[in-house]
Parts: C-alpha cells; structure tokens; sequence
C-alpha cells in the first residue's frame, strides 16, 4: 500500500475515532494475549513497565483498493486491539518460527530455551 494513502488514512479524524472505541470496548487490554495497552490519550496512568504498545489490526488487510472502504477500514467486526508483540506475530510468523527454534547438530528442529 502507499505510503501517503495510509498515512492519510491513519491520521483521519474517522479512523482515530474508531481506533478509541475498539479500545475503549476491550477496556485497554489486548485482545489476544489481555495484556494491558498504552493508546495515547486513554492509557497515559499505565506505568511503562505494566503496559505494552497497542495496535488496531484489520483482520482483512488494508490495500490501496479497499483503504476508503468503511466496510473494511472502520468496520469494528474488522478491528481488533492487539499489543505490538501479537501483531508481529500475525504478520511475521516465520520471523518469530527463527527466532524461538533452532536446528541441533544432527539437524533437527528444536525449541530455544
């Protein structure tokens, strides 16, 4: 997607209105792992160690064609709240496969510790 298309997007009036209320309605939690979330503006009396970096996530992708579609972009039944570390793992799953396996010497997959 576009730099600028989503960057105009994202800093809409519309989109930072809906980015609130998913919040709001999951009380500041993330949706996938319920660890609470910073938003700024509503979180600010979270300590910085109790808090993780939320994001809201288009379940069904954001592109060029479908970035003005309120069905898809502000739709809440396609949002939800998750903290950064959720959603790098929906975006990079094999990035995170590296990072917690490894192979052993006879070359087998095995779980870091």
């Amino acid at each position: 997607m576009s730099y600028g298309i989503r960057k105009k997007f994202y800093n809409s009036k519309a989109w930072k209105t809906t980015k609130n209320t998913i919040w709001l309605k999951q009380n500041l939690l993330c949706n996938r792992c319920h660890m609470p979330v910073y938003v700024d503006g509503l979180s600010d009396y979270l300590p910085k160690g109790k808090r993780r970096t939320g994001i809201v996530h288009h379940k069904i992708y954001l592109d060029n064609f479908n970035v003005y579609d309120d069905s898809i972009a502000l739709d809440e039944n396609n949002l939800e709240g998750i903290c950064k570390e959720c959603h790098e793992k929906e975006h990079h799953q094999d990035q995170v496969t590296r990072i917690n396996y490894d192979f052993d010497e006879d070359g087998n997959l095995i779980q870091k510790n």
